[in-house]
């Protein structure tokens, strides 16, 4: 049985789904095994160490030496069959095939050009995946199919149908709707509380979000609503904070995310803190960050 996991992004999904249209096509029994999460990969790999005779394939995800041990043993009663990720610094997991980006390149295209390079479906897949990954929407299903995904719609359901060419369909229509009025909510309260904060010429505009809201969606509201903002910087709740840049801007957010032991691009990053971010401890969360932020302005090395 292949067992697919992926990120809970659209690049993972539409990737995911690729590998599904892939074994389907060879008939090839599979089935969704679940989201894996950078910041929960341990747990997650070790629950997937007591699946068995399993032909696991992965997409999007990014490992550190830390997990080799965890996926040895993940080995030991599977195969790990398949492993992709965009992130250029990831090490190289042991499985039979890995793939990582080189230059502008999704996960889902790199699934693609692995398993489908002539499927029509896969191609759109792989396009949608790209837009949103790279900020460069061109499809209105990009930037919905990835609020389905925030909204946490049916991962099965959704996978299912992109890997059988159904990019949209009227039950997600009826979903992404109702969830189309609370994410104007959200985006309400979002600008209702956003702070400015200065680091040299740079102007940082901070934020908490509802997790309605996935982070390319808050920062490019920021962004779109102050044009004094350089740089998008959006908390969550659960720890999470997403960095985003103007294009015009020359500020690497990835290395202001690795601050916090996080990664991403030059242009869009993220990091999740160890803490929960309620809004009773926004001020002292946005005082670390400040901290830390202007450290790193004057060079001065974070402890």
């Amino acid at each position: 049985m292949i067992s697919i996991y992926c990120s809970e992004k659209l690049d993972g999904v539409a990737g995911a789904a690729i590998v599904m249209r892939h074994a389907t096509l060879n008939k090839l029994p599979t089935h969704f095994g679940g989201f894996l999460h950078l910041d929960a990969l341990e747990d997650e790999l070790e629950d997937m160490a007591k699946r068995e005779h399993q032909l696991i394939f992965v997409i999007d995800v990014s490992i550190t030496p830390d997990h080799i041990p965890l996926l040895e043993k993940v080995n030991k009663k599977n195969k790990i069959v398949y492993w992709n990720t965009h992130d250029e610094e990831s090490v190289v997991p042991p499985s039979k095939l890995f793939d990582k980006s080189q230059g502008n390149k999704c996960s889902a295209e790199l699934a693609q050009q692995r398993f489908l390079p002539n499927d029509i479906i896969a191609k759109k897949l792989a396009e949608l995946a790209h837009e949103v990954k790279f900020w460069q929407i061109q499809d209105e299903h990009a930037a919905k199919l990835s609020d389905l995904i925030t909204a946490q719609y049916n991962p099965v359901e959704l996978i299912d149908a992109l890997s059988r060419g159904v990019i949209w369909n009227e039950h997600f229509e009826k979903f992404y709707t109702n969830h189309l009025e609370k994410k104007n909510i959200a985006y309400e309260e979002l600008i209702k509380s956003l702070t400015v904060k200065s680091y040299v010429n740079y102007r940082f505009g901070f934020a908490y979000s509802s997790p309605i809201l996935n982070t390319a969606d808050a920062c490019q509201k920021i962004l779109d609503g102050h044009a004094g903002v350089d740089v998008a910087v959006v908390l969550y709740r659960d720890g999470r904070i997403g960095l985003r840049r103007r294009d015009n801007c020359d500020v690497n957010v990835k290395k202001l995310a690795e601050l916090f032991n996080g990664g991403g691009k030059p242009f869009a990053a993220g990091a999740r803190l160890k803490v929960q971010i309620t809004k009773e401890t926004l001020p002292e969360t946005l005082f670390h960050i400040d901290e830390a932020f202007k450290n790193f302005f004057v060079g001065i090395p974070v402890p």
